[in-house]
């Protein structure tokens, strides 16, 4: 058995679930209620932004780690799910972002990197749905701990290097050998639990920006500015060629698809897609 840890609770996160908790209960709950019966294995379910800007911490949180808050707001929207018995998985989707997010893919730079944005975007291409490893569980296969080690799209997969139970009963004898410190390193292997590996569904869309008018008539649909972006679980298959559509979303960098060499420096911005909200724009 591994041994405890003192964990950090960092302040600012116990405020954010308790501000998640007061907006979910206050706004959702009859939503939630609803769902009840629900046999979908994920549900996208819709939070406004304005109703996030009136929590102060929240709304820093968001603004400046959302990947981090939606996590935070996911485990209380889980815990809301199970109150209710509704096995179902949820997945926060902010709509309704402030002005302020409203960027242009062409005023797109790497520093932008992990930033939230709103881009208005015409559909190009929309890829064949698949999947990928996004949490790999590893057993020891000297004392059967187990250790979870996330994943990165479109990267090698990583594995744990030791195992920290193997290190800790090799430590708590140390002081019987001669053996200097340096060197108690326990030779661990790990083997891969499939069954339990957490994947994702997913799907690859590119896209080109758009310029319009107060009465939403298309101006002009570029041929240059164009970005990709992913999809990931409810909206996998929610989206087709030739509509127009406001992503919501966080700046990533990712290698270019056709490097010829595993170490090559070279990368474009893409979007990981938050929500989607639907354009009327007349050609």
């Amino acid at each position: 058995m591994s041994p405890p840890r003192k964990v950090d609770v960092d302040p600012d996160e116990q405020i954010v679930l308790r501000e998640w908790r007061e907006l979910i209960v206050e706004n959702y709950e009859k939503d939630i209620a609803r769902l009840e019966g629900m046999e979908d294995s994920v549900h996208g379910f819709h939070v406004e932004h304005a109703l996030m800007d009136e929590k102060d911490t929240l709304r820093r949180f968001f603004h400046e780690n959302p990947t981090r808050a939606l996590e935070l707001g996911s485990r209380i929207m889980r815990e809301q799910f199970d109150q209710h018995n509704i096995p179902t998985r949820p997945v926060l989707r902010v709509v309704g972002l402030s002005k302020n997010y409203l960027n242009r893919v062409d005023e797109l730079r790497m520093r932008d990197r992990n930033d939230l944005v709103c881009l208005d975007v015409k559909i190009n291409e929309v890829s064949h749905p698949y999947g990928w490893l996004k949490l790999a569980i590893y057993e020891c296969m000297d004392c059967e701990s187990r250790v979870e080690v996330p994943q990165r799209r479109a990267r090698e997969r990583e594995s744990p290097s030791l195992c920290r139970t193997c290190l800790h009963e090799l430590m708590e004898n140390y002081q019987k050998t001669d053996i200097p410190k340096r060197f108690i390193r326990p030779d661990s292997e790990f083997s891969m639990i499939v069954e339990e590996c957490k994947y994702e569904d997913v799907q690859d869309i590119s896209m080109s920006q758009i310029t319009y008018n107060n009465e939403h008539h298309l101006i002009n649909c570029s041929t240059r500015n164009q970005i990709v972006g992913t999809l990931t679980d409810d909206l996998v298959d929610q989206l087709e060629p030739s509509t127009y559509v406001r992503i919501n979303g966080i700046v990533r960098v990712q290698p270019v698809p056709d490097r010829t060499f595993s170490k090559d420096t070279r990368r474009l911005l893409s979007i990981d897609i938050l929500s989607v909200e639907e354009l009327h724009i007349e050609d």
